[in-house]
């Protein structure tokens, strides 16, 4: 019998927008949620040029809301400069 996957893939319409941060102990391709389930897969979605990563929740975000989720340095690279520190996002899984 297979090992059930660790993955959680829910439906395409859930979303929520607010800001994202970086933290420097992220594994690329990880990202934290104050909310989301261990092993969701994130589309994360910088509001103001449209650049888009996807991520998978391995962490807690504690800052909560309007904080949405907390990318890998090189996450938050790829939809802005690490030194501007926070964006405005969609997520959705």
């Amino acid at each position: 019998m297979a090992a059930p996957s660790t993955t959680v893939l829910a439906a395409a319409s859930d979303s929520a927008d607010g800001v994202a941060t970086w933290y420097a102990a992220a594994p690329p391709g990880r990202c934290a949620s104050p909310w989301l389930p261990f092993g969701t897969v994130l589309s994360v979605t910088e509001l103001a040029t449209g650049a888009s990563i996807t991520c998978v929740v391995d962490d807690r975000e504690a800052a909560g809301y309007p904080h949405v989720v907390d990318l890998s340095p090189s996450g938050f690279e790829a939809l802005a400069p690490l030194g501007q520190g926070t964006i405005e996002v969609a997520v959705s899984w």
